[in-house]
């Protein structure tokens, strides 16, 4: 079973097709920003359930919600030990926007990839 390289992760990142560059800034003292390739997804919603309080019965069962926000696939060893979480990463959206944001989970795949979730950092 071949086992794939940087190099040949960075195919599925590529940012003159479908990936973007990131500056990422670690928590480490004295961090520079880098730049690093990924693949930025923002389909998640920002709904606050904290606005609704639902009805009695809800209230009393616990209400679950269950939603996916921003998240940036990258590839883990451009990370500092992996990313951690308070760590920031700064993006241009298409129409030239920057906005930062903090990584507020990963989950490595074990494939040399990891999916960074995401939070504005407002």
């Amino acid at each position: 079973m071949p086992v794939e390289t940087d190099d040949d992760l960075m195919i599925f990142l590529n940012a003159d097709e479908f990936g973007v560059v990131a500056s990422y800034v670690s928590r480490a003292d004295n961090a520079e920003p880098k730049p690093i390739t990924g693949h930025f997804d923002d389909e998640g919603s920002n709904w606050n359930p904290s606005r609704w309080n639902g009805t009695e019965y809800q209230m009393q069962m616990g209400a679950s919600i269950t939603s996916s926000g921003p998240t940036f696939l990258c590839r883990t060893s451009d990370l500092l030990k992996g990313g951690r979480k308070g760590e920031k990463l700064t993006i241009k959206d298409r129409s030239g926007v920057e906005q930062e944001y903090r990584i507020e989970d990963k989950r490595p795949d074990g494939t040399g990839l990891s999916l960074l979730l995401l939070m504005a950092n407002d």
